[in-house]
């Protein structure tokens, strides 16, 4: 979804995205961000299962938001990317109440700022003594430059994201730790990225 919203000319279909209510705090905060997500073909939940339905997404400017506390639970595994869309967003995204960040696989805080900071994103990170944000400027977005994966699924996978977006080459130095949670994901984005 973030790829396609920040690749100028992008339109992307997604067949059968579990639309859980849960689990839907990225496209929330996306369309907040002005991303033009439609959702089609919702289907009723069966019994056991998760409703499901299509998503079409499309390229568009995207502008800050803030991102509130209250939010950061149904989407903390989907904040890496949102901090890459926030670095191509017009005007300044904050995240707050983010300190969970710091004790996933790796502190995903350090982790993203280091290497969206390489990227000529402009990030800054925010401690008080109850809680911890993230501001990001965005609008510029960014540009090639060696980072590094942490060893963390998700920290690749949102670098592999701003590499696509960014002008010049971006070097990322290991991927293989995708395979742990999104084995197919550098084979969809090929397929993808073919099509447009």
């Amino acid at each position: 979804m973030v790829l396609a919203s920040i690749l100028p000319g992008s339109r992307i279909s997604i067949k059968s995205i579990n639309l859980n209510p849960e689990r839907m705090g990225i496209i929330r905060v996306l369309k907040r961000m002005g991303a033009d997500i439609q959702i089609t073909h919702r289907r009723p939940q069966a019994t056991g299962r998760e409703p499901v339905g299509d998503l079409i997404v499309r390229s568009r400017a995207l502008k800050g938001a803030i991102i509130k506390k209250k939010e950061i639970p149904s989407l903390i595994d989907e904040l890496p990317v949102l901090m890459v869309a926030a670095c191509y967003a017009r005007g300044k995204t904050i995240f707050e109440g983010v300190g969970e960040l710091r004790v996933k696989e790796t502190d995903r805080i350090r982790s993203m700022s280091d290497n969206l900071r390489k990227m000529g994103g402009q990030i800054r990170v925010i401690k008080t003594a109850k809680s911890e944000k993230i501001l990001i400027r965005g609008g510029r977005g960014l540009q090639g430059a060696s980072v590094r994966s942490f060893g963390d699924h998700r920290t690749a996978m949102s670098m592999v994201i701003a590499a696509l977006g960014a002008q010049g080459k971006t070097r990322i130095d290991d991927s293989t730790c995708i395979s742990k949670s999104f084995p197919n994901f550098l084979n969809l984005l090929r397929a993808i990225i073919r099509k447009k």
